[in-house]
């Protein structure tokens, strides 16, 4: 049986100040599991969770914002509209609440989302709520319904039952993946090919566009080093470490994101020099150890990860007092949750709900 909702409340937001950061980290990936559960329990876990914003650590808060948006559920609204509109607020954790709306969609977020994008100080949270507008604008357009309907009749014209489960899971991006090329031989079926990878490509490294429409290439990148053909996949990581030079601190923190999510190990190079760079944005190089640490997770024996090199790289970042905070706690996080998944007595409840599901 997973754990009670009371005891996952007194984990998150560690009472006893004796719960350690990855763990709690686990705590709010199991709430978030059990949310779906039930319209009871998804009240009881958005509740919880925001409590948790009166915590110090930026990086949890983050997290928290980010798995609200997850939820999709309207009634977190609420406590991302004031996270977003506290500009005490750290800017990674308001970021993330922008995100966030844009993940749960509403449009009754729009006016909000709008006068950030018109007003505030901070670029990150200028081209958050821009991404949010447009993906609540596409999301509710007649372009985005046929996209998503397109997308669902391929992952079940090609899925099996496991794969359609790691859909459903997955998570909503700030922005979605282009599905749709008209020149590709393609471009009715699955995109995510060889042929596509320059199309892409030059979207992706093209200031000229709206960020939106570089973010949709971003995940098109993505999705074909999952799908593609092996020498799609080498091609699409190079165009994803070649936009690392983009001027914004949001893209690259979004690219470190997703090398985040493919585990690849072609990704640990550039990460790691965006992780030793002591004058990239604090939320790049945030990103950058998360990506660090899921390679090394995913990593298997006498596989092709310099091990040693990586955990050096996030030990030495992780106990560097002179770095940010949210650099220092990411890579202990990192450092602790590939200790504990490769500990095999401990038991881990996210997986265990996840499977129970």
């Amino acid at each position: 049986m997973p754990p009670s909702l009371d005891a996952l409340e007194v984990s998150l937001l560690n009472t006893s100040g004796k719960v350690k950061l990855d763990a709690r980290f686990r705590t709010l990936f199991t709430l978030k599991s059990l949310a779906s559960v039930s319209d009871e329990n998804c009240v009881r876990v958005i509740s919880i969770i925001g409590k948790g914003f009166e915590d110090d650590s930026a990086l949890l808060k983050h997290e928290l914002a980010y798995v609200l948006g997850q939820i999709r559920d309207v009634r977190a609204l609420k406590c991302l509209e004031d996270v977003l509109a506290d500009e005490k607020e750290h800017t990674m954790v308001r970021h993330e609440a922008a995100e966030a709306m844009g993940a749960i969609s509403s449009p009754a977020s729009l006016p909000l989302l709008q006068r950030y994008l018109e007003a505030d100080p901070e670029v990150s949270i200028r081209e958050t709520c821009h991404l949010a507008i447009n993906k609540i604008n596409f999301d509710s357009s007649e372009q985005g319904k046929a996209e998503r309907a397109r997308q669902e009749q391929l992952e079940k014209a090609h899925g099996d039952a496991i794969s359609a489960a790691s859909n459903a899971a997955a998570p909503i991006d700030p922005a979605p993946a282009t599905v749709h090329v008209p020149a590709s031989a393609r471009a009715e079926g699955n995109v995510y090919s060889l042929e596509n990878v320059a199309h892409f490509r030059t979207s992706l490294l093209d200031n000229s566009l709206p960020l939106f429409e570089r973010y949709r290439a971003m995940f098109a990148l993505r999705n074909t080093v999952q799908q593609g053909s092996k020498e799609a996949q080498e091609l699409a990581m190079q165009a994803l470490a070649d936009s690392l030079v983009d001027p914004s601190a949001l893209f690259r923190h979004e690219v470190c994101f997703v090398f985040g999510e493919l585990c690849h190990p072609a990704s640990v190079p550039a990460m790691s020099k965006v992780l030793d760079d002591d004058a990239e944005h604090e939320m790049v190089r945030h990103e950058a150890a998360e990506a660090l640490g899921g390679v090394l997770e995913e990593a298997t024996e006498g596989g092709e990860i310099a091990q040693a090199a990586v955990v050096k790289t996030l030990t030495r970042w992780a106990e560097d007092t002179s770095a940010p905070r949210v650099v220092r706690e990411s890579c202990i996080v990192a450092l602790d949750e590939i200790a504990y998944n490769n500990d095999p007595t401990q038991f881990q409840p996210m997986d265990a709900v996840e499977l129970e599901m």
